[in-house]
């Protein structure tokens, strides 16, 4: 049981790192395209960075931005490896 959960928690920290290094990302490209995004503020303000990423890249193109996807996946499969190690854990 505790390997397992170590494993989770690991595999959970690696969403999460995986999820600051595309919202710093996407600070960036929304900083290049003349809108205010801090990428030190990911932290706090990722939900609403992935929101205005994804509406100035439908306006401009039509279709979502390449970084959104991937931001969204591992910030919810950290949330969901934290909680099933938390229910094997506790449970």
């Amino acid at each position: 049981m505790t390997a397992l959960f170590t494993l989770l928690v690991l595999c959970a920290f690696a969403c999460v790192i995986g999820c600051f290094v595309y919202g710093a990302t996407i600070a960036s490209e929304l900083r290049s395209r003349g809108l205010s995004a801090h990428p030190m503020l990911i932290r706090f303000m990722i939900f609403r960075y992935l929101a205005v990423y994804k509406r100035v890249t439908l306006e401009e193109t039509g279709e979502v931005g390449p970084l959104y996807q991937p931001c969204a996946t591992f910030g919810t499969l950290s949330l969901v490896l934290m909680l099933v190690a938390l229910a094997i854990r506790f449970l």
